[in-house]
């Protein structure tokens, strides 16, 4: 693998899950997380299968169309991470902006993370199939501060263990968003 692409960054808004682990945790979970990719999209995001399948008939191939089924994914996965029932309570869960790369991740949690401290990590990649992977990772640096009497973190971590297909897919996204952006600026400065 090229170790350059590990550094290469974007900032992006995304679907985050987070939770500070043990170490007994942290090596029940090494293996699993390691050797098994996890492309797999949740249940709430299931759906997006059915619509995909659902027709075959040339209007799909019209570019309004297109543009109008990302749309209507793009709300659905919105409404889904805005319902979501907490029933996982030992996540904390955020839809915020973050720094990511493959080699880790910049994001603010109101979870009392501290240095050094083992996480594991979902992240929603929102391209479909929607896929969540999961890392576990260190966390390097944490600086407290506080917005509307609500203690936030500013956390910085490495990933540790991540399924190198997942990480390759994490890399290929944020490669994706680094061409959309230039392609925009491009735009822009054409129409200058």
């Amino acid at each position: 693998m090229d170790d350059r692409r590990d550094y290469f960054r974007i900032k992006d808004r995304l679907a985050v899950e987070v939770r500070i682990i043990t170490d007994d945790e942290f090596l029940q979970l090494e293996n699993p997380i390691r050797y098994n990719p996890t492309q797999v999209i949740d249940k709430a995001y299931d759906m997006h299968f059915v619509k995909e399948s659902m027709s075959n008939d040339e209007k799909e191939k019209s570019q309004i169309f297109a543009y109008l089924q990302m749309i209507d994914k793009k709300l659905d996965m919105l409404v889904d991470i805005l319902c979501k029932p907490q029933k996982d309570e030992l996540y904390h869960h955020s839809y915020a902006e973050v720094e990511i790369s493959g080699n880790g991740i910049k994001f603010i949690s109101d979870l009392a993370i501290q240095g050094g401290d083992y996480i594991e990590l979902r992240i929603v990649i929102p391209r479909f199939p929607y896929p969540k992977i999961t890392a576990l990772g260190q966390v390097l640096k944490s600086e407290g501060y506080t917005t509307n009497d609500t203690a936030y973190y500013m956390v910085v971590a490495r990933f540790i263990v991540i399924n190198e297909e997942d990480r390759d897919l994490l890399i290929s996204y944020v490669f994706m968003k680094e061409r959309e952006r230039l392609r925009l600026e491009k735009e822009l400065h054409n129409r200058e």
